[in-house]
């Protein structure tokens, strides 16, 4: 096929949620790249609240997979990636900005604590939870493949019929996913109500992946930022994907600007309109999602770095 592998991240056996160009049939099972959309969605907009107080402490988990050197593809054909230098520059960033970073990467790299295996994972986000307070923040960054679930929905929550997942391998290659409905449990059960919460994923069908919609988030600080909505496929850079690429970017031009305090609104906003809204990134919307009371502008961006903050991406 003409399309270079680090074009799109391809994901094998996806039920198909979005238009594509080509069949999954014809792909051999690969639903490659979805069909240009013919207008973009329009930038967020708050109710105009008042801006938050700045957290107190902010812990950051960050999770990359790049699928290479061990048996990623043992059960599901999961190509590689680079999502690994993104793990790094948004730890970078984090650090800048004072949070208590952890990293956890499927290859040795930087200051990796060992592999992202989901059982770890989960547990260590529920002690966390625990941990903080009302006054503190919770940052989660995930690179990888993201896909609508092979399996049913089971709880009948999706208007698409379908839960999506983050594709969680372990070390063994054994295919062991996070599911919408296991993040939604886990946000509601284990984080006290007030602790400010912020998702970034950068992968594909991902855009509800932590199912914010539910009525008992109410009015809780959560909010995700996507790469793309549920029926969309992510650009994958060669150095990074393009969504964290753009969103890095975007905070680095903030604080060249001078800005020291911003809502997610601004960011969001901001990424979308230089980044997306002009078609750089044709294939993929940018995705926003919330609990249902939260009002936008009243969330703090919780990872602002001090004057001189600097990326190095390829879109510099």
């Amino acid at each position: 096929f003409w399309l270079k592998p680090f074009e799109l991240k391809y994901l094998a056996q996806i039920p198909l949620v979005g238009e594509c160009l080509w069949s999954r049939e014809a792909m051999g099972g690969v639903c490659a790249k979805p069909t240009p959309r013919k207008s973009r969605d329009i930038a967020i907009i708050g109710r105009g609240g008042e801006l938050s107080s700045p957290r107190h402490r902010t812990v950051c988990l960050v999770t990359a997979f790049d699928y290479e050197g061990y048996n990623a593809q043992k059960e599901l054909p999961l190509v590689s990636l680079s999502c690994t230098p993104d793990g790094l520059r948004f730890s970078q960033l984090a650090k800048a900005c004072g949070a208590e970073v952890m990293q956890y990467f499927d290859k040795q790299v930087g200051e990796s604590r060992g592999f992202p295996q989901k059982d770890m994972i989960v547990n260590l986000m529920m002690n966390i939870g625990q941990s903080l307070g009302p006054s503190d923040c919770f940052v989660f960054f995930y690179g990888g493949h993201g896909m609508g679930s092979m399996n049913a929905d089971d709880d009948g929550d999706e208007e698409d019929g379908q839960d999506e997942e983050l594709c969680f391998v372990d070390p063994d290659g054994h295919y062991n996913p996070m599911k919408d409905d296991d993040i939604a449990d886990l946000l509601i059960n284990y984080f006290n109500p007030e602790t400010q919460i912020l998702f970034v994923t950068d992968c594909c069908q991902s855009g509800t992946v932590c199912d914010l919609s539910r009525e008992e988030f109410g009015d809780r600080p959560i909010a995700h930022m996507a790469a793309v909505k549920d029926s969309q496929y992510a650009t994958d850079l060669g150095d990074g994907g393009a969504f964290t690429t753009s969103l890095l970017e975007t905070i680095e031009d903030m604080v060249e600007e001078g800005d020291a305090d911003f809502s997610i609104v601004h960011v969001y906003n901001k990424c979308f309109q230089k980044y997306d809204a002009d078609g750089q990134f044709e294939d993929q919307t940018f995705s926003f999602e919330r609990t249902p009371g939260l009002d936008p502008d009243t969330f703090r961006w919780p990872l602002v770095p001090p004057a001189g903050w600097s990326v190095s991406t390829t879109i510099d």
